[in-house]
């Protein structure tokens, strides 16, 4: 291919690209189509995270310590939702099973109980799949029965809506 046609090829594409860029908002009926806005107070607030279930040993991933951050600032009004996988790669598994496997696993849930310190909020845990890994229901009941007592709390593990 000469220098003439791939040039002519790369200006062709450059223009259709270009000529396709939408620079405003298009909305099917003008008349309809308004900013909105509310004076009412928040009554309560959510923050969702999932697939948080590996940190560095003892330690926090950039990304719980910028969930951390965030929600030290909510109000008590407030709810924090872990939206499963919160132990990778298998969930819980029995310490007398694999005493290392059960410290890693401790440690990567231990990072997210972590980013709850100073939280005003309600904390409540679901299980993902991975949290199913080891032993099924068994290493759940597992996982639940730890954040339970890590946060001295009977209604965080919302174990029963996973096990249907």
């Amino acid at each position: 291919m000469n220098t003439s046609i791939r040039k002519y090829c790369w200006s062709l594409c450059i223009l259709i690209l270009t000529n396709c860029a939408t620079q405003k908002a298009k909305y099917t009926n003008t008349e309809q189509a308004k900013d909105t806005t509310t004076n009412k107070d928040i009554e309560h607030t959510f923050y969702l995270i999932g697939d948080a279930g590996k940190s560095p040993i003892n330690g926090m991933n950039p990304v719980l310590k910028s969930f951390k951050k965030r929600i030290e600032k909510a109000p008590k009004n407030s709810t924090v939702l872990f939206l499963g996988d919160n132990i990778y790669p298998a969930g819980m598994p029995d310490p007398k099973d694999s005493t290392q496997a059960y410290l890693i696993a401790k440690s990567h849930l231990d990072a997210q109980l972590n980013t709850l310190k100073n939280y005003k909020g309600k904390p409540l845990f679901i299980p993902g799949n991975h949290d199913w890994y080891t032993e099924g229901l068994v290493g759940l009941e597992r996982e639940q029965d730890y954040i339970q007592e890590a946060l001295d709390s009977k209604d965080v593990f919302f174990l029963k809506m996973a096990a249907h």
